[in-house]
C-alpha cells in the first residue's frame, strides 16, 4: 500500500519534498488581478476564489512551486516532460554511475510475472556492470538501462500548470505511478494554498463534468455523481449549434 507523510511524502520508494514556494501568493495574485481590473473591491481570498471558480487563471501563474522528487522511474519522468510549461532537471545517467540501480515495480505484478520482471532488472544491471568493467563510458553503457530505472528529479511549476497537471494526473485513468506522485504533490500544494487547491482534483471534479465519456472506468469514485461531457452536451448541442450557425450567417 502507498503511505504518505505530512511534509516529506513517501510512496514506497518515492519521496517528494517541497523545496520552495512563492510566499504570500494569495495577496500577490489578488494584486495582479487588480492590475487587470481596478474595480475589484473584494478581499484577496475572495478574488482568488473568483479566479479559480471562473478559470481566470493567468494571474495564478505568479505563484511557483519547486519539488524535489526521488525514486520515480525514467518512464514517469518522460510523462512529466509532457507538462511543458515547467522547468525540469533530472539526474544524468551520463555523469552518474548506475550499478546497483533501484527500480519501480508495478503494483499489479505478482508471482511469476514479478519474478520475470525482477530477472530482467538484474540482467540489465549485470550487463551495465560488465560494460563498465570493460571500460565502456557511462554515456554508452546507459543505453542498456531500463525505463523502470529510478531517477531523481527537480521540477518547478506555476499554479496554473499545476492545476492542469492535477486535473489530468489525478484521474483514475492516469498511470498508477504518476497518479501517486500527483497525490503527494497535491497534498503539499493544498497545505500551502488551500484557497486554490481545495477546489481542484481531476477534470470531472474541477470542471463539474467528466470529459472521459465512454472510457470512464468503473472504479471512478465520481461515477453517478458527476455527469460525462457527452451526456450533458446532448441536452443542448442541437440548439446551441443552431445558434452558432445563425451567428456565422449574420456576421
Amino acid at each position: 500500500m502507498y503511505r504518505c507523510l505530512v511534509f516529506i511524502i513517501k510512496v514506497i520508494e518515492m519521496e517528494v519534498k517541497l523545496l520552495r514556494v512563492t510566499g504570500e501568493g494569495v495577496e500577490l495574485v489578488a494584486t495582479a488581478a487588480k492590475t487587470s481590473d481596478s474595480s475589484l473591491m473584494r478581499s484577496a481570498k475572495e478574488i482568488v476564489e473568483l479566479i479559480v471558480d471562473n478559470d481566470y487563471s493567468s494571474a495564478l501563474e505568479h505563484i511557483y512551486f519547486t519539488f524535489d522528487i526521488e525514486g520515480i522511474s525514467v518512464a514517469l519522468s518522460r510523462e512529466l516532460l509532457e507538462h511543458r510549461i515547467a522547468s525540469h532537471t533530472a539526474r544524468s545517467t551520463r555523469y552518474n554511475e548506475e550499478q546497483g540501480f533501484g527500480f519501480y515495480i508495478p503494483e499489479g505484478l505478482k508471482g511469476d510475472a514479478e519474478a520475470i520482471y525482477r530477472g530482467a532488472m538484474k540482467s540489465a544491471n549485470d550487463t551495465y556492470a560488465r560494460l563498465r568493467k570493460l571500460g565502456v563510458p557511462r554515456e554508452y553503457a546507459r543505453y542498456v538501462l531500463p525505463m523502470a530505472l529510478h531517477t531523481h528529479y527537480v521540477v518547478t511549476m506555476n499554479v496554473r500548470s499545476l492545476i492542469n497537471f492535477f486535473m489530468l494526473r489525478l484521474c483514475v485513468r492516469a498511470s498508477p505511478e504518476i497518479r501517486e506522485l500527483a497525490k503527494c504533490m497535491y497534498k503539499l500544494c493544498v497545505r500551502e494554498y488551500p484557497t486554490i487547491f481545495a477546489h481542484i482534483w481531476c477534470r470531472g471534479y474541477t470542471l463539474g463534468v467528466c470529459p472521459e465519456n465512454m472510457v470512464r472506468p468503473a472504479n471512478c469514485p465520481f461515477k453517478g455523481i458527476i455527469p460525462t461531457k457527452r451526456v450533458l452536451k446532448r441536452e443542448f448541442e442541437s440548439e446551441a449549434r443552431r445558434l452558432i450557425e445563425h451567428e456565422l450567417k449574420t456576421s
